[in-house]
């Protein structure tokens, strides 16, 4: 049933990638909402060539000294120019996307030849806002601003105006349209409750979901991220230790938080959706001061909002005021903060049986919730300071340092299944109620410097990072009364508390020192080579109440990278690169030797392309990625019963293609194919070798376009929509299989003035689908259809 949808979706992805990905000419004649405050008159260019997709070219000696006026409302991009220019004795000349500063005859008659000063590309920096799909330029691969064609790994980065325009809803499902991403265990359905996600057939372990470059929470279960709060999300698959230090193989997810600009920019938004969703949300920015040293950002959201579970939420207050002080162009403070408070509610699941296995009596309803209404509750509070600082000295070294402190709380309880009786109805269950604690410390310090010598172009990268977490949890779990999974009746708890055994209390304090060094040099404007070595040593004690146990461990180990790519003519980059990760693991041996931390290695080969000029990027990629010490039955249960050791292996290889960008005029789109082969490769289990991993599917492929309407009755109105395919997967057993889906999504946007109007359906033919069947009770509904409407004021 499903292999004439996967055969459709790449024939979808390869039609797209067909047509071509042309540079083009920007809609520039209407008229779009320009919003530029008074400041130096080359930023105000800068900003009138973001804001309307112009690429500017000027003499640098034309514009220095000069102030332009603010200028906000409605205006053609020549209207705006001529208001920018006002008094200055210079004119604007709009030919196609190309803006051309010059003297005016009155002015002076000598006139000098105009140069690329900034174009939409050139502007953008790796921290910087994104207009469209595409990024040029990320920190996630390196550290340093780096092109991403550069870069000799796969990277794909998710812009903010993705997320809008795809109706997101939290980080999960701002992963949808990515090569590589795939479906998580343990994802709750509807992933309100925590973030969690999957790369390469590898789940992204604690450490590598960063904010901002940085770890934030010792669990991820602690605090879900909110996606309104986001500039971007980027990816960089497979090993990343060197980068970041220890994390698992599958690679590390960087959410890039909103940060202040020096252009003024409000937006109030207000959205309502199925499931009797409220959200309102504000962001506001701009500079504090007359001269624009001191600017801010103030980012917050209310939403309260059911689920298409019965009895969960997803309620969130979040707040995050930032500020940045940059006194000179060679020193910039930023101060980031954040606090957010989530009421979700975390969802055991439903049977195999009337979901992937027939069951006489039928199938449970898509919204069944087997827990209690009056004891599952997942409550998470986080909050968070830090900054990040850089300085360039006069001898060409930048400084940079970033500091984070980080709290977060969770409180939770629910009741799953545990077992269906022989009457297929009746399923037994258990209770847990579980709190966690965690403050971690996180700092990363470097230098960084750009030089010449030996024929080449050199960026030298030395630094040292630190960590420290500590975390408490209590974990208590108990029977209670078993439910009629088709005709559900609450209340068996009788509104008290049921009485649970304290399973375990432990606290963690764990500490991380690691020292690295990167170079990448360019030789001839052609070869990029990329050198990366790391030293990371780790030590943890584990005190566990219950046993009465402490277990102390230090681990050390060295990681490197190696790569070169070749920045062929016509914007063609191919690359090949060598990465290894490793990640310390609690548990020990039988006989009390504690486990060594997991090792990762990857090869990767692929070829990236962005024409210069262009808004798109395509990149295609073949990896070989191997996970070893990997914890595996221990053979000798006579002696050792219930014992582990680290015997077992995991491999996954597999091809990647993703492409976005603007592929004709007003035309967007992001595309993915993901063919990925992962199994055990070693275990003392024989049965287990050849095994999947759970939720890994063999194919995955998406679509999304839209295109804006200009020129006509209906300007400013978007269209789009999109089709994903995601292949079957199994259980972490491999004994049932998860059908494989094709789902559709839409997207009507109107834009007026100063105002957006989105409206977003997801699932649109409310397909009934599993995401994910763990075990034989836990297999979860992803969501029916789902639509929201937003309305967005920015002036």
């Amino acid at each position: 049933m499903q292999c004439p949808r996967f055969r459709a979706a790449p024939s979808l992805l390869a039609l797209a990638l067909a047509v071509g990905i042309p540079a083009h000419a920007a809609d520039v004649a209407g008229p779009a909402s320009i919003n530029i405050a008074s400041q130096p008159l080359g930023q105000a260019l800068n900003q009138l060539a973001r804001q309307t997709r112009l690429e500017l070219m000027v003499q640098p000696e034309l514009v220095a000294g000069r102030t332009a006026p603010s200028v906000a409302g409605t205006f053609t991009a020549q209207q705006a120019l001529e208001r920018l220019l006002a008094g200055s004795g210079l004119v604007g000349e709009i030919d196609g996307n190309i803006v051309t500063i010059t003297r005016g005859a009155a002015a002076d008659t000598t006139m000098l030849a105009p140069v690329t000063v900034v174009g939409q590309a050139e502007a953008e920096t790796a921290t910087s806002p994104v207009d469209g799909y595409v990024a040029r330029r990320s920190l996630v691969g390196t550290k340093t601003d780096t092109p991403i064609i550069e870069t000799p790994q796969s990277i794909s980065v998710v812009t903010r105006d993705a997320l809008d325009a795809q109706g997101t809803l939290n980080v999960g499902t701002a992963l949808r349209y990515t090569a590589g991403v795939g479906p998580a265990a343990y994802s709750n359905g509807d992933g309100n409750a925590y973030d969690a996600i999957t790369l390469r057939g590898f789940v992204v372990s604690n450490a590598g979901l960063l904010r901002d470059g940085m770890r934030l929470n010792y669990n991820i279960l602690d605090a879900p991220n909110e996606a309104y709060g986001l500039d971007r999300v980027e990816i960089l698959k497979g090993p990343a230790s060197v980068v970041f230090g220890q994390s698992g193989p599958s690679g590390v997810v960087n959410l890039v938080s909103k940060r202040p600009q020096p252009e003024a920019r409000h937006e109030i938004e207000a959205q309502l959706g199925s499931y009797d969703r409220r959200q309102l949300a504000t962001d506001h920015t701009g500079a504090l001061n007359d001269d624009g040293t001191l600017y801010y950002r103030l980012t917050g959201l209310v939403r309260e909002s059911d689920s298409y579970v019965d009895f969960n939420r997803d309620d969130r207050a979040y707040i995050a005021p930032a500020l940045t002080w940059q006194p000179s162009a060679q020193t910039r403070f930023t101060l980031l903060t954040h606090y957010q408070r989530s009421k979700s509610a975390y969802y055991g699941g439903l049977p195999y049986s009337g979901t992937i296995r027939a069951n006489p009596l039928g199938s449970p309803s898509v919204h069944a919730n087997l827990g209690e209404p009056d004891f599952n509750y997942w409550d998470t509070t986080s909050k968070s300071a830090g900054y990040l600082a850089e300085h360039t000295f006069d001898n060409g070294w930048q400084l940079r340092q970033s500091l984070r402190y980080s709290e977060s709380s969770l409180r939770y309880g629910y009741v799953f299944p545990v077992a269906v009786a022989a009457d297929n109805r009746t399923v037994s269950r258990q209770a847990v109620r579980r709190s966690d604690e965690s403050t971690t410390w996180v700092a990363d310090t470097n230098l960084q410097r750009k030089w010449q010598a030996f024929g080449g172009e050199h960026t030298t990268l030395l630094g040292v990072d630190y960590g420290r977490s500590h975390f408490s949890t209590w974990n208590y779990r108990g029977a209670v009364s078993p439910i009629d999974m088709f005709d559900p009746v609450y209340g068996g708890l009788n509104g008290q508390a049921p009485a649970l055994a304290l399973r375990n209390h432990d606290d963690v304090r764990a500490q991380q020192v690691g020292v690295y060094a990167q170079q990448q040099s360019r030789f001839m404007d052609r070869w990029v080579v990329t050198v990366g070595g790391r030293q990371d040593w780790a030590r943890s004690t584990t005190t566990s109440h219950v046993a009465g146990t402490v277990a102390k461990k230090n681990d050390h180990a060295f990681s490197g990278r190696l790569g070169l790519t070749y920045l062929a003519p016509g914007g063609i980059a191919p690359y090949v690169s060598y990465a290894e990760s490793f990640e310390p693991l609690t548990g020990t041996y039988y006989d009390g030797t504690p486990f060594k931390p997991t090792e990762g290695r990857q090869y990767e080969a692929g070829i990236k392309y962005q024409p210069e000029g262009s808004r798109t990027l395509v990149t295609l990629a073949v990896y070989d990625l191997v996970q070893r010490n990997v914890s595996t039955r221990d053979p000798d249960q006579v002696n050792h019963p219930g014992g582990l050791v680290q015997t077992g292996e995991i491999r996954s290889k597999g091809i990647e293609l993703e492409a976005a960008g603007e592929i004709a005029r007003n035309l967007r789109l992001r595309a993915a194919l993901t063919l990925n082969d992962a199994k055990v490769t070693q275990s003392n289990n024989p049965v287990e070798i050849g095994r999947r991993p759970a939720d890994t599917p063999r194919r995955m492929a998406s679509l999304w376009l839209d295109y804006r309407l200009a020129d006509t009755a209906l300007s400013g109105l978007v269209i789009g929509g999109g089709a994903r395919y995601v292949g079957s997967s199994f259980d972490a057993a491999n004994s049932a299989q998860v059908p494989g889906r094709t789902l559709y999504d839409l997207m009507l946007g109107y834009e007026l003035a100063r105002w957006k109007f989105t409206f977003n359906v997801i699932n649109v033919f409310d397909k009934r689908y599993l995401t994910s069947c763990y075990a034989s009770t836990a297999c979860l509904y992803g969501p029916p259809r789902t639509a929201m409407l937003t309305a967005r004021y920015a002036w």
